[in-house]
């Protein structure tokens, strides 16, 4: 797409902005909702009904019972329209649809008929396939597809239920890239939103055992959400929905010697509830390496969570949630590093607390105040047989964060108006030396810096007849190595046409983002440290762009729903990365702009006739185009060979198409059967002699991952097997598939408690999938041949 064309599309957005007065929102069903029911005889007097709360939409089962008086109340339930059905011995079987649009508490109630005696079948109205008055929807997997996901090795079960999803890549060590995008990954825990960059090679991993739901969105993002936003990931942990207590245990056990347990346990009594929760694993295959023997590379993880939630008042709730996780796994070595006897180390460790207060002020007000402390650290040690060189390193931060903010809901409106503050104490710590050199060391490196960030937001959704939109706008400063702040419009506006079923609906984001934070200490302090190879370095800027994207989305027969969507992404200071030296350790780079360009369709059937499915596919296009104006300017390096040079390139997520499909049949009520398929069309490769390369594929295959410390000067013997998976006349690696089935049963069910048998077969053909090949001698990834997993759930 051309620059003038965007321009046009980006000022179209603009006057739609203006022409429209105020402006359901794209929220990424955050669970922060209540609801109040009463249930009532004909008399007016209550009755203790069984209450069940359903969405397909947004795949949201709840339930409860209400008390003596006919009172129940139903927490964090995320924004939506729900199907509320009543039920009593003696009485009509009553529904009633409700909205929720907000956090603010929703009071409804339920009335009960007395039951006659009937002939006729009486047919009741599905919930909704998807919400036709919410502009921009995120896609979402509920407890049931996090519990019945296929086994993986440790780390991942999360991640592998965010690329099933249109618009995701997965490049090595398990990092998400969204819509091209390279580190602009926000996470958002219960509604405490993580900017750092999560590949399991940087941080502790999350697990599915650990949340209720996982919703991710791409476009349409709300202006309470900044900073990162390529792609936000909302993850809800696991709800304490049945009163008394419950415990949950899984187990898994499968190939490359993974194993992994989990065990919670939850209690709730009136206002009340509390979970406990730890888990651990080990693997044999920790990162994706850079060779077929898969050499060192072993990891192991524990941890534990806590959830504490509590009813101040009828107005007033508490909530606390702590978790603390440990990662220690070790390098994955190349063939001659191998042969060298090198071994390197790595540990990453997470602490993080917060707490939630909820106030309704009024009937249609409510106030909510967010805190957290959270400290992250990453390090990495090397024996004295390394190759290329011997490198130590330390580095994490510190973290404050304070967010408020207060809904007003009208008839119409419903306006939200906050802001955050985030202060972060950055900590780096780096040596590097030739290994016949120790203990002298070419590079001892040790910094201090303190970043602040601080943001206000307001936003408002309208709904007029079949029109509703969100509109709003943000505000960010940011201060560390540099100083900025921007002004950001969002807009988000659908239009439902109910004779067609179908809904028309448009976006625009404008976004900033800050500098990512990995080892930018180190970067931009590297020309002064006296390094032959370090030729010059500019600071790194913020990045700023434009999101547009327009789609439709339409039910499909009752029970299929179709979304199809187009969009269009420019970038100012694209955000790559290039590696350090010979340490296989990456830092932000930024390239002068990039436009992205894709389309993606999800077809999706929750439940049909015993039948579930998904299918997913994305089509990417995205240019990046040089002069570097931001990075370190490394001797060999992408940014040294891009600095003066202006010329275009495609970007290194540049996957043009991604399939990714699963089908669940329920084959009998306690057995069910999958089958999915998961297919790329191949990154590109930088090859080193060739000057229309695209520089941007920096070896990184691993970029995020740290791990591919084989980028050494020497020459490396490449297996037959891996160049035959490199296209080298079209510059890109060969398309990537992979069969997957799955079987489980409920082998044994007594009222509440159950004990489920589950068997997973991921790459049934054990084919060979190369990820990255960034290079003849360096940066490449391989994803994991035939895994056989066994899944155990226990639930009392």
């Amino acid at each position: 797409m051309s620059r003038s064309h965007f321009a046009r599309l980006r000022l179209a957005a603009a006057v739609l902005s203006f022409c429209i007065f105020l402006a359901p929102s794209a929220r990424p069903q955050v669970m922060d909702g209540r609801l109040e029911v009463r249930v009532i005889d004909p008399s007016g007097q209550g009755v203790p009904a069984a209450l069940e709360l359903v969405s397909r939409s947004l795949q949201f089962v709840a339930g409860a019972v209400a008390d003596a008086e006919g009172r129940a109340t139903l927490h964090r339930i995320p924004p939506g329209t729900y199907m509320l059905t009543a039920r009593h011995e003696g009485f009509e079987t009553a529904e009633r649809r409700v909205a929720l649009r907000s956090a603010v508490p929703r009071v409804v109630e339920i009335a009960l008929s007395v039951a006659t005696v009937r002939e006729e079948v009486t047919v009741r109205a599905p919930a909704p396939l998807f919400e036709p008055y919410r502009p921009s929807q995120g896609t979402r997997s509920g407890r049931d597809d996090l519990e019945q996901a296929l086994g993986t090795t440790l780390g991942r079960s999360t991640v592998d239920m965010v690329t099933g999803m249109p618009g995701w890549l997965l490049e090595a060590n398990a990092v998400l890239h969204p819509r091209g995008s390279e580190y602009d990954t926000q996470y958002v825990i219960d509604g405490m939103p993580l900017y750092d960059n999560r590949s399991i090679a940087f941080a502790p991993a999350f697990e599915n055992s650990e949340f209720e739901a996982v919703t991710v969105l791409t476009a349409g993002i709300p202006a309470e959400y900044g900073r990162r936003l390529g792609g936000v990931i909302a993850l809800d942990t696991r709800r304490s929905a049945i009163p008394g207590h419950r415990t949950s245990l899984d187990a898994q056990g499968g190939s490359y010697a993974t194993r992994i347990g989990a065990f919670s346990h939850q209690y709730a009594s009136g206002g009340t509830e509390l979970t406990i929760g730890i888990q651990g694993g080990a693997t044999d295959r920790y990162l994706d390496p850079p060779s077929l023997e898969n050499f060192t590379n072993r990891g192991s993880s524990g941890g534990g969570n806590a959830r504490f939630a509590r009813d101040l008042t009828s107005r007033q709730r508490l909530t606390g949630y702590a978790r603390t996780n440990r990662t220690n796994f070790l390098v994955p070595n190349a063939l001659l590093q191998q042969e060298a006897g090198q071994r390197q180390d790595r540990r990453s460790s997470e602490t993080a607390g917060q707490v939630h207060y909820q106030g309704t002020l009024s009937r249609r007000t409510l106030v909510s105040v967010r805190g957290m402390a959270r400290d992250l650290t990453s390090e990495l040690w090397s024996n004295e047989l390394s190759t290329p060189v011997y490198v130590l390193q330390d580095r994490g931060f510190s973290q404050g964060v304070v967010m408020a903010d207060v809904t007003f809901e009208g008839e119409r409106h419903t306006l939200k108006i906050g802001g955050d503050i985030r202060s972060s104490g950055l900590r780096e710590r780096f040596l590097m030396a030739e290994p016949d050199e120790l203990p002298d060391f070419d590079l001892d490196f040790r910094d201090r810096q303190r970043s602040t960030e601080a943001s206000f937001y307001a936003y408002d959704q309208l709904r007029a007849g079949n029109f509703a939109a969100s509109i709003g706008f943000r505000f960010d400063e940011y201060r560390l190595l540099i100083s900025d702040r921007a002004l950001s419009p969002r807009l988000a506006a659908s239009y439902f046409v109910p004779p067609a079923g179908l809904q028309l609906y448009a976006s625009y984001d404008r976004i900033f983002q800050p500098p990512p934070t990995e080892n930018l200490l180190l970067s931009s302090a590297a020309t002064g440290l006296g390094l032959d190879a370090v030729e010059d370095g500019l600071a790194v800027p913020a990045n700023k762009g434009h999101f547009i994207e327009i789609g439709m989305r339409k039910p499909i027969g009752g029970a299929m729903r179709i979304d199809a969507k187009h969009y269009w992404r420019q970038f100012q200071n694209y955000i790559d990365d290039d590696v350090f030296l010979n340490t296989g350790l990456s830092f932000p780079i930024t390239f002068d702009s990039a436009a992205i360009e894709g389309t993606e369709v999800r077809i999706e059937a929750p439940r049909w006739k015993g039948i579930s499915a998904f299918a997913s596919y994305s089509n990417l296009l995205g240019r990046a185009r040089s002069p570097v104006t931001g990075g370190l300017f490394v001797e060999g390096g992408e940014a040294e060979e891009l600095r003066d040079v202006a010329e275009e390139f495609p970007i290194s997520q540049d996957q043009r198409n991604t399939v990714a499909t699963t089908v669940r049949f329920q084959i009998h009520p306690r057995v069910w059967a999958s089958f999915g398929i998961r297919y790329g069309s191949g990154l590109p490769v930088e090859q080193e002699d060739d000057d229309d390369d695209d520089g941007d594929d920096e070896g990184d295959g691993d970029d995020d991952g740290d791990d591919d410390d084989d980028g050494d000067d020497q020459a490396q013997p490449v297996p037959e097997a891996i160049l035959r998976k490199v296209n080298f006349s079209r510059s890109r690696v060969r398309p990537n598939l992979s069969l997957d089935f799955s079987v489980g049963s409920r082998v044994w069910e007594r009222g509440s408690k159950s004990a489920t048998l589950q068997f997973d077969l991921r790459n049934a053909t054990n084919r060979l999938n190369v990820i990255n090949f960034s290079g003849l001698f360096s940066g490449t990834a391989l994803a994991p041949g035939r895994q056989a997993t066994v899944q155990l759930r226990v639930r009392f």
